[in-house]
């Protein structure tokens, strides 16, 4: 017998005994009367009323046992408990209301292909999906006394407001999640048509590149996506997903290039097309490279710069900058070891971007760098002659934690990053961004954020910026457009 079968019977035995101590009660009224005209059974008085409390006090135990019983996964079973035989219209609304949140709940689910149960919008959706239901099932449950309907309504209602700010919450951070991996898909297929000949249009990489401006103009956090690279199209089109966020950001900064701020975007999208050539056992290679891999590697720029031409043909600095963005102004960098002078202000930018993308990502070798570690690297290849100085200098404007990054201040609270610094800038500037600390030192969440803009305050600033296991396992349940 399931458990919802279980609920019945006891739903049914209840109301039954409630409709026994309705009759017991009239008649322990008249026994009171009874027993006190009677003066021949004194003894008899203390036990009638005894055992009339005693009844109604059993009837009180089997509704609270009832409704403690009550299971939360019954709604997935095909048993439905009985309704009460009348509502209010207060509780018809609440009914109605239920419904339609988790009808919402399993269209915004449809479809939903996540990694794993631990994934903090998969649990998101679970516990949502649970509250809804259990609500839902308590309104089956309800007696059919109007006053304590009423009652119940209260606070069902206060968890059905909390379903629906959690179901907010869930949309945002699903559509966000899905807008990135459209991203990815859409410049994955068009580099593959690209590459391969299908077609050579230029109006979609465009389109993408305005989207991508746009973002960095609204400042939107830096997001930078990282594919396996099992999948090569992907891989490449992560990578250059990230640099192209990168330099829509800093360009905006370049007074030679902000008057024309698609052209950078435009570039960083293609400029990795050539590893499209590269095996795929090459590509996942995790030790050092022998000659033949390495030549493999070394010729992707030139192979990008022959399809860039194809791509756009009257725009002569498309395939100048693809064909020397892993050139080096000391002349160690590829395919033709150009020097300072060779190289002109997009290509050095184009570098740089994507010198500090690549660090920020995953590789075979060796893992993510946290976005400080990777600026300051960045940074000492230029004070090492191989980057244009003032290029890297640029990258100083995303701050040394980006905006969209989850960090550790001085005092042990937790913090993400909302803005970077703006107005007079010194060396301490990059490390003190505007924040909106989201935790205690303890790791306890706080109930409302709290903005700080670092630049102001006399305390200590970031530490470090959190592990995407760290930001899960903190801020996944309530915030998981933030991890």
């Amino acid at each position: 017998m399931s458990d919802t079968q279980v609920l019945l019977g006891k739903i049914t035995a209840l109301r039954l005994r409630l409709q026994q101590a309705q009759g017991l009660a009239h008649e322990a009224g008249s026994a009171v009367v009874s027993l006190l005209r009677d003066t021949d059974n004194p003894d008899q008085k203390p036990a009638a009323l005894e055992r009339q409390a005693a009844v109604i006090s059993e009837c009180d135990w089997l509704l609270d046992d009832a409704l403690k019983q009550l299971p939360s996964g019954a709604a997935h079973e095909s048993e439905t408990p009985q309704m009460p035989t009348q509502l209010t219209a207060r509780a018809r609304r609440v009914l109605e209301r239920g419904r339609e949140l988790v009808g919402r709940l399993r269209t915004l689910a449809e479809g939903l292909d996540l990694p794993s149960a631990s994934d903090p919008l998969a649990q998101l959706h679970r516990e949502t999906m649970a509250m809804a239901e259990t609500a839902l099932r308590m309104v089956q449950a309800f007696p059919n006394a109007p006053s304590v309907q009423l009652r119940l309504c209260e606070g069902l209602e206060a968890i059905l407001n909390m379903v629906a700010q959690r179901l907010g919450t869930f949309a945002h951070a699903l559509n966000r999640r899905r807008h990135e991996m459209a991203q990815v898909d859409k410049l994955a297929d068009l580099l593959q048509g690209l590459q391969s000949g299908r077609w050579a249009d230029a109006q979609p990489f465009v389109a993408l590149a305005e989207t991508i401006v746009g973002e960095a103009r609204e400042q939107a956090p830096l997001r930078l996506p990282h594919m396996e690279n099992a999948e090569p199209a992907r891989f490449v089109a992560g990578h250059s997903l990230a640099v192209a966020r990168v330099i829509a950001r800093v360009s905006r900064h370049d007074p030679e290039l902000r008057a024309r701020p698609r052209e950078p975007v435009l570039a960083a999208l293609i400029h990795d097309v050539g590893m499209l050539n590269v095996p795929v056992e090459v590509l996942s290679h995790a030790g050092p490279l022998d000659d033949a891999k390495r030549r493999a590697i070394e010729a992707h720029p030139q192979a990008g710069a022959i399809l860039a031409q194809r791509l756009l043909p009257t725009g002569a600095w498309l395939p100048e900058a693809v064909a020397t963005h892993h050139e080096r102004l000391d002349g160690t960098g590829y395919p033709n070891g150009l020097r300072d002078g060779q190289l002109t202000a997009l290509p050095r930018l184009l570098a740089v971007c994507d010198v500090y993308s690549a660090l920020c990502e995953a590789r075979q070798h060796r893992d993510a760098r946290e976005s400080r570690t990777a600026l300051a690297d960045t940074l000492l290849l230029a004070e090492q002659g191989a980057l244009d100085r003032q290029a890297c200098e640029r990258l100083l404007q995303l701050s040394f934690y980006p905006v969209g990054s989850v960090v550790e201040l001085a005092d042990g609270k937790v913090a993400y990053v909302v803005a970077t610094p703006t107005g007079k800038r010194d060396l301490n500037t990059p490390a003190r961004p505007v924040v909106s600390v989201l935790a205690d030192s303890q790791g306890k969440l706080l109930p409302t954020p709290r903005f700080l803009d670092l630049a102001q305050c006399d305390s200590g600033g970031i530490v470090r910026a959190l592990t995407a296991e760290e930001r899960n396992r903190l801020l996944g349940h309530r915030y998981p457009e933030m991890v």
